[in-house]
């Protein structure tokens, strides 16, 4: 019987952006070291068929259960209740079922936007937060964060103290193969995040109308925002110069970052960011705002900048200059060497052997 359990009910595939990209890195990074304790997953059928190396590296424990957060609220109450004290379970979705059990808990929590920006949510959605969040403070022995940011912000809005915070960066995987970017082929800006309403994607549409020569190809999966950004971009002169992909799979990600002239990241808020290292181990030069966690991941391996039209065209302007944008790649590299999946699983395992000892 495994030691640790980790709840992965909450992951819808490709419908819940940043945190799926963590969870799954983290437990791949769990996977290959050596000291992880035994772990089993708690999950969907659709996780499992999404990310098959789990069931090669993890006791899998698959649950189903109907469409809607309810029903996964339900399932979760019936299956943790009952789990005894000598066990730990991680919840890796933010928040704890609302129903005790005696196990030792640990919560991954991502952020607080809807304190920051509640215009972006229900008003359903923020009572069901701030009563389940205030609650998981209060429940958890362990409450981990991905940055220095996110413990900032449950003090800020919760009084919960950031030193007892467990900050687990995010998991990167460094053994990239590097393309060299052909000098010759159309330069185009790199925007990869779902359209949700906080991650700006009407502001480089305009941007793209300030920089006629350039191409600017946005990835990631629809989100509540997809139909104004899709009649934004039809509305717009530069439509022709603007493509969505949507979901692409890692490999062509990994292409479209090497050949990218930069990654462009105008969100309003992060809890972290990880394209922003994605791209940089992968050679591309970065420009985000200076919203959320955003200057903490960048550092000094990119550019942050005020939303302002005029400053990003003048700094795109730069980064086209091919000692300019050199002088970026190598800053990137710097930036993105300090993270790994070695650090990420070591900071992990401490906290479950913290708890395991008592």
């Amino acid at each position: 019987m495994s030691q640790i359990i980790v709840n992965m009910l909450w992951l819808r595939p490709g419908q819940v952006g940043g945190s799926e990209t963590y969870a799954v890195q983290l437990l791949e990074a769990l996977s290959e070291n050596p000291e992880a304790p035994p772990i089993e997953l708690v999950l969907t059928p659709a996780t499992r068929r999404t990310h098959q190396f789990l069931d090669k590296a993890f006791e899998i424990n698959e649950q189903q259960h109907l469409p809607g957060r309810a029903s996964r609220i339900f399932k979760e109450n019936k299956l943790f209740r009952q789990v005894d004290r000598e066990r730990i379970v991680h919840h890796l979705g933010g928040t704890i079922p609302k129903r005790e059990n005696s196990a030792q808990k640990v919560v991954t929590v991502y952020d607080v936007q809807y304190r920051e920006y509640p215009q972006y949510f229900s008003a359903a959605k923020r009572r069901y937060l701030d009563i389940a969040i205030q609650r998981t403070l209060q429940q958890a022995e362990t409450v981990c964060v991905i940055s220095e940011f996110c413990a900032d912000s449950l003090e800020n809005h919760y009084g919960y103290p950031k030193e007892k915070c467990k900050v687990i960066p995010p998991a990167f995987n460094p053994s990239v193969a590097h393309q060299t970017r052909k000098p010759d082929a159309k330069p185009f800006l790199l925007y990869p995040a779902v359209t949700w309403p906080h991650k700006s994607h009407k502001f480089l549409i305009k941007l793209l109308e300030q920089v006629p020569d350039l191409q600017l190809i946005l990835t990631g999966g629809k989100g509540p925002a997809h139909k104004q950004v899709a009649r934004a971009i039809q509305r717009s002169p530069a439509s022709d110069r603007i493509t969505h992909l949507g979901q692409v799979d890692k490999q062509r990600l990994d292409s479209l970052y090497q050949q990218a002239l930069c990654t462009v990241f105008p969100s309003q808020y992060e809890g972290f960011g990880q394209p922003i290292i994605e791209a940089m181990m992968r050679g591309c030069p970065v420009i985000s705002s200076q919203c959320g966690a955003l200057p903490e991941t960048v550092g000094a391996g990119g550019i942050t900048l005020p939303m302002n039209i005029d400053q990003w065209s003048e700094t795109i302007r730069q980064i086209e200059e091919p000692d300019q944008r050199q002088l970026w790649v190598a800053a990137g590299h710097r930036r993105a060497a300090d993270f790994s999946y070695k650090q990420t699983a070591e900071a992990q395992i401490a906290v479950y052997k913290e708890l395991l000892s008592k």
